[in-house]
Parts: structure tokens; C-alpha cells; sequence
């Protein structure tokens, strides 16, 4: 056989030569099938070849890549190749221009050398955040104690009151014990919770302690202070004669008898309708003659010889005068037929009524108390400014006691003259401010009078995102002119109950011991 092709009988030489020719044909038409076969399978074999040899350099390739990029930078992964990894380089990498010369490392206090208190606050000004503010502070006042040394300077002190409230009562009091500071700025709680010390201590509580259970006891809670309310029963007992005596020195009372004056008349007015049965009404004498404009005549005291008050409930006596009453009415002495009325007329015994320095002033000569920061004020006469006094309990009690004996005044104008004067006649000034609000733009704008204090120092846990004047810093103070342009005034962001005394111990403290010794040397 040949492939399928069998020769059949009779198929011999010579024989049947058309079907011989036929056969080879055929034969010849297979042959050329099986090599077209054999010619297409060795072509795809080598594609297929090929193709496997090109993807097992590529596999190989990717292999390679991945080994690279395990330990190549994360910018040569980038797409773009060198000129995008260069790009990123300049990015994240950017060239560093030389630190200033000046320029110190950061470095805290290494506590192998001991505890030395002085070379760790000197550590501060390296050590970074608050602390280097602290330091900064620190110096700032070290130059201000300078010129003090030379007595060239104004140092304002302001506080809010719970300066008073905590242990910074005694630091602010040595301050002015030792007259370091020209000038006191402070709240009505700096006023009052100074006094209640010296009558009953406050005492130590805790955040905690619940508001409702507290007040259900009688004690108010600041912070982590306790204050019982009998500490202001006894600073009302104490301040009440205290007014009436400053009533007394700035305002006294002489009786006169005034005779049938042409044109005057007695005025009746109701003041208070409450029990029908006694009204109370007040008689007050009016005169038109310009003689007596000038006198300040408040209130009468005796018609006809009958004694009467400013403010009465006997209707009878009054009905005995007027006639029958009627709400309001005024009477002219013609028709009246009066013979004489006796009147009250204030006069006062100063030129001026008292202003809040000069009562606080008084306030420390009456508590006679070398703990009180009140009356180290007095004894070395530093002026303590509050111009917010009736925002507190001395308020409270000017309030009551304006109802037991009216005629207290309070002259703020002169206060506001003299704070802003000592400001403008100071060659140079200094601002030492524990909190915000009244006390810190009452000496900043004191300073505006002079273009701006010399030099600052603020201590405060408020911000300035909310524009507040508390948490202001001072560069705002500086685009007012509280502050001088080539100032160089610090903010600590802190709490000053513990902050300030630090700064007073490495300051005013050191100060006062170099005195003494300069003394000792002398």
C-alpha cells in the first residue's frame, strides 16, 4: 500500500496504463498535501517559539523590576521616569539655605548636674514651646528691673481676681511690699477677696465638687477653692461702717432756717404706694430766686417747728401742712402762711467726691494688715486702679447701703486722668498683666497716651481666634500703639497661678536680694 492508494490486479507493466497515470497523480497530489502540512507546522512552530522566548525575557524582566523596586527610593517608581523622580526630589528634598550663626539647638536640662533651679529656668530659653516663652519673660523683666535700678521706668501691674483668690495674693503683695511695681490695675474681686482674707481664709476644694450640693451648703466653688458665704457676711459687716465713714468725710450736713423766700415752694411727692395706711412721700424745698440756685438743698427737715424726714410715713403731719394728699403737689409758701422752714443742706468737705483709688486706698489704711496686699499699697503708696469696683461684692454692698444712707459718689474720671497721666509723664514703661479683660486693656490703653509701653509681658490661657482683647497677643496690642514698634513684648500661654511666681522667684525675688546686699555692702 502507498498511503491509501493500492494497486489493484491486473495493474502490471504494460497493463492498464491509464490507471497507472492515474495513481501517480494521485500519489503526487498527497505528497504535496503533506508537505504544505509539514511546511505550515514548522512555521507556527517557530512563531510559537518565538513568542514563548519573547515572554520568558519578559517574565524575566518584570522580575528584575520587582527586585529593584523593593529596595529603590519611592520617587524612581514614578511614571515619567528620571525627569519626574528629579521633580519629586526638588519637591521633598528642598535645599536648606545656611542657619543663622546666632541660632541655638534645642537642648533641656540635664539633671546629671544636680538640681540647680537657676541653671534649669536658664535652660528654658533653649528648651522650647512655653518654656522658652517663659524665659523670654524672664528676661523682658530683667529689663525692666534694670531701668528700675536706675529709676527710669513705670511698671504697671494688672491681675483679675482670682489672682487673690489663689496663692498669687502673697506673691502680688511682696511685689508691693518691696514698692517694685508704680501702679496697680486689678478687679473688684481683687479688691474684696483681699480684705475677706484678712477676716476668714478661703479654703482648698476640688473641680469636681458639684455646683447644686455646694450651693444647697452655703460655699462657692472658684476652680478648686472653696469661699463659705459667712466670709461675705463678714466683709458686709466690715465694709458698711467703712462706707458710712466715707460718707461722712466727703459729705456733712448743716442745718439753716430759711424765712418766707418769694418765689420758693415745698414740693410733695409719693414715692411708694404700698400699705394705704402709711404711704411714704418726700418733701423736698424748691427755690427759683437765684440766690439760692447755687445752694444744694435736699431735703426738709422742719415745718413750723414740726420735725419731719426726707422720707415720711406720718400722713397726719404732713395733711397738718398740705391739707389733704393727693399724689403730687407743690405749695407756695404765700398761700401756705408759713412763718419759717428748717432744711438740710449738704455741703461737702472736699472740693471733689473721692475716687475708687483713693477709697481703696482708705480700705487698706482700715485693715491695717501686713498681709494684705491692700495695705502694702497704702504704706508704700501705689495706687491700685479698679475701674470695674461695682462688679463685685463691693458693688453689692454700695447698692445696699445706698438704700441705708445715700450720698455715696465715685469719681472714675479722675482715676481714668491719673492712670493715663503716669503712663505719659513716665520716661519709659512697663506692662506686667496676669489675665485679660478690664485690668489688660486698662493698661494697655493707659500706654496708647504714649504711643506704647517699652516693654510687656502677658500671661493668659485665652486665644485670639475669637478676637477678644484676653487673648490677644501683642503683636495685635502693636497695630493699636499699646505697645512700641521696637518692642520686644512676650505672651505666655499658661496658667499663671504657678507660671508667675516662678517668674517673680527669678526676677523681682533676685532683685530684692541684690538690694539688700548692696545695702549690706554700703
Amino acid at each position: 500500500p502507498f498511503g491509501n492508494c493500492t494497486l489493484k490486479p491486473g495493474m502490471a507493466a504494460g497493463k492498464g496504463k491509464g490507471h497507472a497515470f492515474r495513481a501517480g497523480k494521485w500519489i503526487r497530489r498527497e505528497i504535496a498535501v503533506v508537505l504544505w502540512f509539514l511546511l505550515c507546522f514548522h512555521i507556527a512552530f517557530y512563531k510559537k517559539r518565538e513568542t514563548f522566548l519573547r515572554n520568558g525575557a519578559s517574565c524575566r524582566k518584570k522580575a528584575r523590576c520587582l527586585r529593584e523596586r523593593a529596595v529603590a527610593p519611592r520617587f524612581q517608581r514614578l511614571r515619567g521616569g528620571e525627569k519626574v523622580a528629579a521633580k519629586a526630589t526638588d519637591a521633598v528634598l528642598q535645599a536648606s539655605e545656611a542657619i543663622s550663626p546666632d541660632a541655638q539647638p534645642v537642648k533641656g536640662y540635664d539633671f546629671n548636674n544636680g538640681t540647680n533651679f537657676d541653671a534649669l529656668f536658664n535652660s528654658f530659653e533653649n528648651h522650647g514651646f512655653q518654656a522658652t516663652c517663659i524665659a523670654k519673660a524672664i528676661n523682658e523683666i530683667k529689663k525692666m528691673l534694670e531701668l528700675k535700678r536706675k529709676k527710669n521706668i513705670t511698671i504697671f501691674l494688672g491681675y483679675t481676681s482670682n489672682m487673690v483668690s489663689c496663692g498669687n495674693r502673697e506673691v502680688i503683695r511682696y511685689l508691693l511690699e518691696h514698692r517694685l511695681v508704680d501702679a496697680v490695675v486689678t478687679t473688684a474681686g481683687g479688691i474684696e477677696e483681699d480684705v475677706m482674707k484678712t477676716l476668714r481664709p478661703h479654703y482648698m476644694g476640688s473641680f469636681d465638687l458639684s455646683g447644686r450640693v455646694l450651693r444647697k451648703k452655703g460655699h462657692n466653688r472658684i476652680g478648686n477653692l472653696l469661699v463659705p458665704n459667712e466670709n461675705y457676711c463678714l466683709f458686709e459687716k466690715w465694709v458698711t461702717p467703712f462706707l458710712d465713714s466715707i460718707v461722712d468725710e466727703y459729705t456733712s450736713v448743716e442745718t439753716r432756717t430759711l424765712r418766707k423766700i418769694p418765689g420758693s415752694r415745698l414740693q410733695l411727692k409719693q414715692l411708694h404706694r404700698g400699705d394705704s395706711s402709711f404711704p411714704e412721700w418726700q418733701i423736698s424745698l424748691v427755690v427759683d430766686d437765684d440766690t439760692f440756685q447755687s445752694r444744694p438743698l435736699e431735703s426738709v427737715v422742719a415745718i413750723d417747728g414740726v420735725l419731719v424726714n426726707s422720707m415720711l410715713k406720718n400722713t397726719l403731719q404732713l395733711e397738718r401742712i398740705f391739707g389733704p394728699l393727693a399724689g403730687n403737689q407743690s405749695t407756695n409758701f404765700a398761700k401756705m402762711g408759713l412763718r419759717d422752714v428748717t432744711v438740710d443742706v449738704s455741703v461737702s468737705s472736699s472740693p471733689l467726691p473721692i475716687t475708687p483709688s483713693e477709697m481703696i486706698s482708705k480700705m487698706g489704711r482700715l485693715v491695717n494688715n501686713t498681709e494684705s496686699i491692700l495695705y502694702q499699697a497704702y504704706k508704700n503708696d501705689v495706687p491700685i486702679f479698679c475701674p470695674a469696683l461695682t462688679d463685685g461684692s463691693v458693688g453689692d454692698m454700695i447698692f445696699f447701703h445706698s438704700y441705708k444712707r445715700p450720698g455715696l459718689v465715685l469719681d472714675i474720671a479722675r482715676d481714668l486722668r491719673q492712670i493715663n497721666e503716669l503712663a505719659m509723664n513716665a520716661n519709659n514703661t512697663g506692662m506686667l498683666i496676669l489675665g485679660g479683660g478690664v485690668v489688660k486693656h486698662h493698661i494697655c490703653n493707659a500706654n496708647l497716651m504714649r504711643n506704647g509701653a517699652d516693654f510687656a509681658v502677658f500671661i493668659n490661657t485665652a486665644h485670639d481666634f475669637d478676637g477678644s482683647d484676653a487673648g490677644a497677643k501683642p503683636d495685635e496690642a502693636i497695630s493699636w500703639g499699646k505697645i512700641k514698634l521696637d518692642a520686644d513684648p512676650v505672651k505666655v500661654c499658661g496658667d499663671a497661678s504657678f507660671i508667675f511666681p516662678l517668674i517673680v522667684a527669678q526676677t523681682f525675688a533676685k532683685y530684692v536680694e541684690s538690694e539688700r546686699r548692696g545695702l549690706r555692702e554700703k
